[in-house]
C-alpha cells in the first residue's frame, strides 16, 4: 500500500520565494536566478516517516482571475503560505490569502512561512541604514528582477517577528487552532524542511484520528 497523497498549496504574493522553497525542499537546490511562476508548478515529495507524499501546488502570485485561483484550491488538504520579509505588504496580504483559501477548501490546516530570511541577516550584519538601500547596493539582480516583471520597485520595509508573532496570536483566535510558523531562506535551506515537515505531522495526526 503506498504513501497516502495529500494536496498542499503554496500560496502568497509575487515574488516572496515560493518557487524557490519547493525546489530547496524537494530537490534541495537553491538558483540564484528570480524567475516568476506563470500559472501552476507541481511538484512531487515523499515524506517516508509519515507515510505521506505531498502534491505541492506552486501557485502563481498575482491574483489576475480570482476563479482561476479559486479552482486550483478545490481539494486541498493543507497550505504553506508565504510572505516576503523585506516587504512589508506581502505580510498584510497573509489575511486575504487564508481567507480566500478557506472560502473553498473550509478550515484545513497551514503554515506561515517568512521567508528571505538570508537577506534580513545580510542586512543586520551590514553598515547601511535601512533596508531599501541595502538590497538595492547588494542585491541588484533581485532589483532587476521586479524591474523586468513589475515594471517598478515594490516598497522595501522589514517585518519584524513581533510582527508575525503579534499577527499569529490574533489569527489563532480567528480560526481557532494552532498552526506553525517559520522564518526560512531558501537560499540556505534554513528551516524549510521543519516548515514543510510540520505540516506532514498535522495531517498524519488528522488522519490517525
Amino acid at each position: 500500500m503506498g504513501s497516502k497523497s495529500a494536496k498542499i498549496l503554496l500560496l502568497g504574493d509575487g515574488g516572496v520565494g515560493k518557487t524557490s522553497l519547493v525546489r530547496r525542499f524537494v530537490e534541495q537546490k537553491f538558483d540564484d536566478r528570480y524567475i516568476a511562476t506563470i500559472g501552476v508548478n507541481v511538484k512531487k515529495k515523499e515524506i517516508p516517516d509519515l507515510d505521506l507524499k505531498f502534491l505541492l501546488w506552486d501557485i502563481y502570485g498575482q491574483k489576475m482571475n480570482e476563479d482561476l485561483h479559486a479552482s486550483h484550491y478545490s481539494g486541498a488538504d493543507g497550505a504553506v503560505i508565504v510572505y516576503d520579509q523585506t516587504r512589508y505588504k506581502t505580510f498584510t496580504n497573509l489575511d486575504n490569502w487564508v481567507s480566500d483559501v478557506f472560502k473553498i477548501t473550509g478550515d484545513i490546516p497551514f503554515v506561515i512561512i517568512g521567508n528571505k530570511f538570508d537577506l534580513i541577516e545580510g542586512y543586520e550584519s551590514s553598515m547601511y541604514e535601512d533596508i531599501e538601500t541595502y538590497l538595492k547596493k547588494e542585491h541588484k539582480e533581485m532589483i532587476d528582477f521586479y524591474q523586468d516583471v513589475y515594471d517598478k520597485l515594490p516598497d522595501f520595509s522589514r517585518v519584524s517577528p513581533e510582527d508575525l508573532w503579534n499577527w499569529a496570536k490574533e489569527k489563532k483566535k480567528e480560526v481557532g487552532f494552532d498552526f506553525p510558523y517559520y522564518f526560512t531562506s531558501a537560499k540556505t535551506g534554513e528551516n524549510v524542511e521543519e516548515a514543510f515537515h510540520s505540516l506532514g505531522k498535522i495531517l498524519s495526526k488528522r488522519d490517525k484520528k
